[in-house]
Order: C-alpha cells, then structure tokens, then sequence
C-alpha cells in the first residue's frame, strides 16, 4: 500500500477528476459510504445513535455523506457543523443539503453550551470526528479546541475520517490538542501522518477506504507499507533435497567482555530463520560463556586487546573465514575500543559478499563516514535514530520527524541499504524505494532487540533473498514476534530473547494467513 504526502494526496484528486473524469462528488460518496462499512465491522449500526461533528471542508463533506448512508441503515443521526452552512462550498455544500432534504437532525452551531446540551440529550454510542483533514497545521484554537477535548472526554466510540483532527497528515505531529480515535478510516491511500508517531498511535484501527481511483494507474514511485502478502511472496524456497550449504553460510563477527549476549542473540536468530551454518567470532576469552549458550553454532575465538574487544590481529583470523561465507553481519556489541576501531577499520574493505553493519560498527564508522565509499560489497545499515544521529550530525528528533525522507536520501548518499529502526521501522535502498513497517509494540524498545533483528536479517540474506526484501522480511517479522507475544504476555514483560522464541510462530502465522486466504480464492 502506497503512502502519500497531503500534496501528493491533492495531486491524485485532481488527477481522478480532471483527467480520468471522476466527479469529486462520486469520490466524497465513495468514502463516506466506505466509513459506514468499517463502522459495521465494529457494530450493528440498526439503532444505533451516531453523533457527528463537521468541519466546513471535504473531511466534512464526508461526514454529512455518512450521516445519509448511516441513517438509510437505521441509524440515529445527529450532525454538528462547527461554523454556518453558508461557509461550505463545493461538494461538501453539495453534501450538507442532501443532509438536509434527507431531514437528518442537523445544527449550525458555534457555541459549546449548545453542542454540549445536544450530545447530554443525545448520549450517542459513536463520535464521528469530520473536523478537519489531513491538510491541517497549527493548533486548533476556539471552538475547534473545545469540540475536541469534548471528544475525547466522552464515553463513546471515536471515529476519525482521514485522519484524527488536529494530527499534521504530513509528520503525524500535533500542537496542544488532537483527537484520539478508536478507529480512523482514511480514503484511497494511507497519508505519512497515519504511519508516523505520535499520529500512529491516536488513529487506533487504521483503515484504508476504496474511493475509486484506479490504484494500477497511480504512480509507483511513492513510499510503501509492507504487507502480509509480500512477507509470503519474499520467502525463501527450501527445496527438500537442500543441505547447510544450502541455506547459506554467516560470519558473525561480535562481542566483547559484557556483551556475549549482543552476539549470542544475533547468532541465534540467524539459524531461527532458516540459514544453514553460522560461524560466530567473538573474543577469545568469551568463549566459554558462548559455548555454554550456543549449541548450534561455530565458535571462532579471535586474538584480543587488553580489554577483552576485538584485536586488530583478528583480520588475519578471519581472511580464511571469508572464503566460506555467504554473509557477514559485524557490529553487535563489538565495543567503540580504538584497537577494535583499527580492526574494523582494516577488515571491512576486504569483505566481498553482502555485508550487515550493526551498533557499534556503525558508531565506529561515524568517527569517519567517508569510510562507507571503501565498503566493496553490498551492504545494509542498521541504526537507531541515536546511531544515525552521530553518522550524519542530525538530531535524534529530526530524523523521528523526517524519517522517511531521510532514510531515502541518505540511502542513495551512503549506497547501501538503510533500515532505520524506530516507530515506524523505515527500510529504503539506494534505488529509492521505501518501504514502511507496520509491526510491533513498544516491547521491542528493549536491550538486544536490535541484535535479534540484525540475525534474522543476515540469515534471510544468506538464502539468497535481496538486500532489500531481507530487511524488510525480518524487520516485518520482528514486529510480528512482539505483536503475537502479547497474546501471552505484555509490553513491559517482553524481552529479546522472548523474541527469538516467537520467531517460529510468526513463520507459521504467514504461511498459515495465505493459505487460508488463497483457499478462500479457490
């Protein structure tokens, strides 16, 4: 699914109706009749009493169409216009006066003490919320800001057109005040401040309404939102006469004295995904606590520093190792030690297969990011907004609040694979696509997430899948671990290696939703 821009958004309207000849009051039908339909996933709208509140633009327009077709499946209506029915223009005065001669219960209003008399007297069961659109900025002030907090402060069912009014469609930021939704169904394609936090988050359900513009003849080139399907579609083949040769060979080179663990996870996640032989290089004198841990996996105990980091004197260890990899994922708590600094610095450039740069790896590179034009393989990066924020000298909350076009730029900039992890998760290639992650919870802000992701992503890669679907497989799955987890548990209990568990089952969930699906086809 596409995700756009306001300016984007306005650009296809204009599109729809003057070249392929849609009259912008069939799209404004289309979408109220599409809320409707989401509104009866959630109740039988036959009685029910159904509250709404309209702006004087389309997103109002849509709610007085939505009042028609609520009251034509025997809903109770009422509708609030917060300003005067002489203000509206267009479709969406087209729209009020159908309201009208359809005798729908309506009020022109801008006085708090009506609406609040109108809603005790009422008391309905849903809100829906057509203030504004996606286009707005600012703070909602007056008796925007007053309708608003009343929203929010009652007992009902909130449901959102577009977007939660007083979310910036663009960045999914507020000021002062916005709506919380239970649900919010947005029209024909998902906008960036349905996906980006803190507008993610008070969407609630978010759905996507159909208005009939053809999605084949819009254009390709606009960021996407992973899906189920694709997830399906980028598996990897087993063929039933394969062996660990196979599935493919890692070189995982991590650890240092306190963080077996960083390797440990990444090493583990790897095999959970299906790669067939791992080979974890770590400091020699944390051997013992890996082999107490990993059954499964190759040790390779490199020469260390008086720290217990990695050597510089490891590369020659490793050269041999080279050979019989397929992937080489470096970086999980490897440390920032100058001499692991040197080692990183010397080994890198002679690496020749697909390459994962992770954690420490990354803020070892910041210190000189020309460094990345010497990399001579394919390569992703893996950085929170902290780690990015020292390769680039952005802030942490710039890149939040931009992330998607900065992942896309700075994908071209550096070459190579970018997945800047975060809410949401952004994965973007050097070609320019982007891909959205709509995974996850909050129980993934945990320590040794990050390397748990960084195995699955390199084990995906070692079965020959792109760099690219790699990423977004694993960083999709990642999310889908942590979601299935909290039929179990919760969001403050779920640690890192909860997630290596659930990796089966977020596996099983995939093939078992298209199977189901595809038969449902048959």
């Amino acid at each position: 699914m596409r995700v756009v821009t306001n300016a984007e958004m306005k650009k296809i309207d204009v599109w729809s109706m003057k070249t392929l000849g849609i009259p912008g009051g069939v799209l404004m039908e289309n979408a109220g009749r599409g809320c409707v339909n989401v509104l009866e996933e959630y109740f039988d709208v036959d009685g029910l009493k159904v509250l709404i509140i309209c702006g004087k633009g389309n997103n109002g327009g849509d709610g007085f169409v939505i009042g028609r077709h609520l009251q034509n499946r025997g809903s109770l209506v009422k509708i609030i216009l917060a300003g005067k029915a002489t203000e509206l223009k267009g479709d969406a005065r087209l729209n009020y006066n159908l309201a009208k001669k359809a005798e729908i219960d309506m009020y022109e209003t801008a006085a708090l003490n009506t609406i609040k008399k109108i809603y005790d007297a009422f008391h309905p069961a849903v809100i829906i919320d057509a203030l504004f659109g996606t286009g707005f900025e600012g703070a909602p002030t007056g008796i925007y800001y007053k309708l608003i907090e009343m929203i929010n402060n009652s007992d009902a069912f909130v449901f959102s057109v577009d977007i939660p009014s007083g979310i910036n469609g663009d960045n999914g930021q507020f000021e002062d005040t916005c709506v919380i939704a239970d649900a919010t169904a947005t029209m024909c394609l998902p906008k960036r401040g349905n996906y980006l936090y803190p507008g993610r988050e008070f969407c609630g359900d978010l759905y996507v309404v159909d208005i009939g513009v053809p999605y084949k003849l819009i254009d390709h080139g606009f960021p996407q939102t992973i899906e189920f399907e694709d997830i399906y579609r980028f598996l990897p083949f087993r063929p039933p006469d394969g062996n660990k040769g196979t599935f493919g060979n890692i070189l995982i080179i991590a650890g240092a004295r306190g963080f077996s663990g960083a390797a440990a996870m990444a090493a583990m996640s790897s095999l959970k995904v299906g790669a067939g032989l791992v080979r974890l290089a770590a400091p020699r004198s944390i051997m013992n606590a890996l082999e107490a841990k990993l059954l499964e996996i190759v040790k390779v105990a490199l020469p260390e520093t008086d720290a217990e980091t990695i050597d510089p004197a490891a590369v020659n260890t490793l050269l041999p190792h080279l050979d019989r990899s397929d992937v080489v994922i470096i970086g999980p708590g490897i440390t920032t030690h100058p001499e692991t600094a040197r080692f990183l610095f010397t080994f890198i450039p002679q690496v020749k297969v697909p390459l994962i740069v992770d954690a420490d790896a990354i803020n070892i590179i910041a210190q000189n990011i020309a460094f990345l034009k010497k990399i001579n393989a394919p390569f992703i990066l893996t950085p929170h907004p902290g780690e990015l924020s020292r390769l680039v000298n952005i802030t942490p909350q710039k890149i939040n609040e931009e992330r998607i076009d900065l992942a896309q730029k700075l994908a071209k900039d550096f070459g190579g694979v970018l997945v800047l992890k975060g809410a949401p998760t952004v994965i973007a290639s050097p070609s320019g696509e982007v891909l959205i992650n709509p995974t996850g919870n909050s129980g993934l802000a945990s320590a040794g997430s990050g390397d748990v992701l960084v195995g699955m992503i390199g084990g995906f890669l070692a079965q020959k899948v792109s760099p690219l679907h790699a990423s977004a497989m694993s960083v999709f799955l990642h999310g889908l671990c942590a979601d299935l987890a909290m039929d179990e548990s919760n969001e403050y209990a779920l640690t890192a290696g909860d997630l290596i568990d659930y990796i089966p089952a977020a596996l099983n969930y995939i093939i078992r939703r298209e199977f189901i699906e595809n038969k449902g086809n048959d």
